[in-house]
Parts: structure tokens; sequence; C-alpha cells
């Protein structure tokens, strides 16, 4: 069963990091904020869009994005007779780092190469494509999957590092120059969106001025910090509305204290009113 809000609807398999997605309908231009992860598309077409950039992905591809980032999702070649279906597998720091470690001596040159984005589509391989039929093959038996998910999680992200993805799987867990200056900065917003930030101290967390922050943050992630933070707030306030949270309370949570400014700015980005986003939880098999 998932839970849907207009489109797009999504739910954690049995695997933990694992999230299955679907779709019956077409969908345009859906804000939503992408986390570090691997995508992939079992059927239909799905397009990522950062505003200067958009990264397409179906079955012969799959999408890897390094940080937290707000974008536009839209769903192609989706019918009632062909929906979309696809998953993504939140990205494991600590088994990247290993990985790493171990594969050091042999990737010295591309470990250290800098990253110029933090989203990239890459063309599948018959060795990934195998690793994730054989994952995909765990869902329907509980000791496979508590016995071989982690090696085989473990062989999806050594294949990814091997690829031309791999310099942004390692962007996951390093700090080595390129759109990865701003990765601290994306995660500390990230653990402190409801607060009432000023961009004077999300520059302090970059070692920046205000305005040298705001010039290389926007190049990188094409909003501005302050966009950054009002774009979380709204996706999270979606999260808790769809999950049956009364919309003053949710008002509240995610750090706004004007209910009639968070019902304003709500509508402007999505579309639909906070009391509206509550009443449209539907179900499906």
């Amino acid at each position: 069963m998932f839970e849907k809000v207009k489109g797009e609807c999504g739910q954690p398999s049995e695997i933990e990091g694992l999230k299955l997605y679907a779709s019956l309908e077409k969908v345009d231009l859906m804000p939503i904020v992408l986390q570090p992860s691997i995508c992939f598309v079992l059927q239909a077409e799905k397009h990522v869009s950062t505003g200067k950039q958009t990264f397409v992905y179906s079955e012969d591809t799959y999408l890897i994005n390094s940080v937290t980032r707000p974008v536009e999702a839209s769903l192609l070649d989706v019918s009632q007779e062909r929906p979309y279906v696809g998953f993504s597998l939140a990205i494991d720091q600590q088994m990247v780092g290993q990985l790493m470690m171990e594969m050091s001596p042999w990737q010295q040159e591309t470990s250290s190469l800098p990253q110029r984005d933090f989203t990239q589509s890459t063309k599948m391989t018959p060795a990934i494509e195998n690793v994730v039929v054989r994952l995909l093959g765990l869902l329907d038996n509980p000791m496979d999957r508590d016995i071989l998910a982690p090696s085989i999680f473990r062989e999806l992200y050594y294949e990814v590092l091997k690829g031309p993805g791999g310099g942004l799987l390692r962007n996951c867990v390093s700090n080595h120059a390129g759109a990865n200056r701003i990765a601290p900065v994306v995660h500390y917003i990230e653990q402190n969106f409801e607060r009432n930030l000023a961009i004077e101290e999300i520059a302090s967390v970059a070692g920046m001025s205000a305005s040298t922050l705001h010039e290389h943050f926007k190049q990188v992630t094409t909003v501005s910090p302050m966009q950054y933070v009002k774009s979380l707030r709204l996706h999270k306030a979606r999260s808790l509305l769809s999950s049956g949270y009364q919309v003053a309370e949710v008002c509240y949570e995610v750090g706004y204290s004007s209910p009639s400014q968070f019902s304003r700015e709500f509508k402007r980005y999505f579309g639909f009113t906070p009391s509206e986003a509550r009443s449209l939880v539907t179900t499906i098999e």
C-alpha cells in the first residue's frame, strides 16, 4: 500500500534504507527534496530539475545525489497501464567510506578529482543491473533480507564507485574541493531549518562572508541559502500534513510564527493550501 499526495508516492520497504515509489499518472514539476541517495527507475522516465540543469533517468540509467537539495521532479511516459515504478537507496556513508579506503590503492587518481555538482545521471552497467535485480529479489524473504542485504549494498556501492558517478558517491563522505565546499552548509541547514536562521550564522559555518556564501551556494544549488531554508521547511510541513498533523501545529513545528504567512507560502510553492494537503491523502493498492 502507498500513501499518495498528488502524483508520485513512496514508502519504506522491508529493507532499511530502500524506499519504493509508484505513480499511476504523469507528474509535471513536482517540488521535492532529494536526499543523498542512488535512485533507479524500473519503468517509465523521471526528470529531476535544479533550475539550470535537468537530469533524466529511466530503465537504462540511474541517478546519484550526494547532498540534500530541493529540486523539481517530473514523471513522463506514465499511464494506468504502464505506471511509474522506481526505488531509491539511502547512501550509507560508513560503508562507502570503508570501500573508499579499500579501493584507494587502485583509484588514487580518480578519488582526488573535484566534483562540480551534487547530482548526476549515469548509464546503467550490466554489473549494476545484476546487483539491482538481486537486491529487489530479497524483498519477499525475511531471512535473505537480513543476511544478504548488507553484502549486496556493498557490491552496489563498489560498482558505482568504479564508474563515472563514483566521484559523487565519494562526495558523501569526503570534503575535497568543488561542489562539496557547500555540503557542510547544506547539512547544517538541514539540521537547523526550523530555527530562525540568519544568513550570518549560516555563512560562519562555511567560513565565508554572507555575500560570498550567497554567490557560491546559488552557483551550486541554483537557490540562495534562505530560499533553501524555506524549501526545506515547506517540504517538512507537507510531510507532516500528509501524516495527519493539524495545520497550526505544523506551522510552528517547521519554524513559522505566522499561520497566515505559512499558508500563503505553502500555496505559492505547492499550488494548494495546507488544509488541502491534509485532505489529498489517498490510498492505492
